[in-house]
């Protein structure tokens, strides 16, 4: 296996021959230099969520009620904290990052698993008012499959909001011909309505545009096979 640090952070495309479990082990072996490798590389993806997600409930969101999906140490969250979130899950894999992401008090609880598209039981449906996601749009991380069972955890009216940069739409298999498809269908059968998108010229290392999506949860208990089904082969 190629260097962890090379997997975790540059060579994406290694993971598509790692099982989950292998791609949780590299992150945990990177989690304690994880926050100085991304701020180093003025890494901006969870900035840009946390101002759009705060522009979205200008009231009192102390009580909004939040799980950050590859939530890794938690930059996204305490970025949130920041803006007077304070009920905040994080859901992610790694052990490693867990144990980093507690050190900034900034979850209520922190589920290690990933968002695979298969039901998890340790969520109940619109068990959640609003769904966070920054930097896990990538290889190995959060497949197609996975955005209707997201949908399932918000409760109708509330927010899906998360960050694509553009080169993820044509690098990453499980996303070729797939992933915008999805997401046009899921709002044409009623499933979410986007809000808006937010261009951003600058992800990570001052370069790297993409866009931040906002979604509002219309339906959220659906039959997930109905809209992976109609999706084409991977790759």
């Amino acid at each position: 296996m190629a260097e962890p640090g090379r997997i975790a952070f540059c060579d994406f495309e290694k993971r598509e021959e790692m099982t989950p479990d292998q791609i949780a082990e590299v992150f945990t072996k990177v989690a304690g230099t994880y926050d100085e490798t991304w701020k180093a590389r003025h890494y901006k993806d969870h900035v840009y969520v946390a101002e759009a997600v705060a522009d979205f409930y200008p009231g009192d969101r102390a009580s909004v009620h939040v799980l950050d999906v590859g939530a890794g140490t938690g930059m996204l969250a305490d970025e949130l904290w920041g803006k007077g979130f304070r009920l905040m899950d994080g859901m992610d894999p790694s052990h490693g990052m867990k144990v980093e992401a507690s050190k900034k008090c900034v979850y209520t609880n922190y589920y290690t698993e990933f968002m695979d598209g298969k039901r998890s039981d340790c969520f109940a449906t619109d068990a959640y008012d609003c769904l966070v996601v920054a930097a896990a749009f990538n290889t190995g991380f959060i497949p197609c499959a996975a955005l209707p069972e997201m949908t399932r955890l918000v409760k109708p009216g509330g927010l899906i909001c998360f960050g694509i940069p553009d080169s993820r739409f044509t690098e990453v298999k499980d996303y070729i011909d797939r992933l915008t498809p999805l997401m046009e269908l899921m709002e044409e059968q009623g499933v979410w309505e986007l809000v808006d998108t937010k261009y951003c010229h600058d992800f990570y290392d001052n370069a790297n545009p993409g866009n931040i999506y906002r979604y509002v949860v219309k339906a959220s208990d659906i039959d997930a096979a109905k809209f992976i089904d109609k999706l084409g082969p991977v790759g």
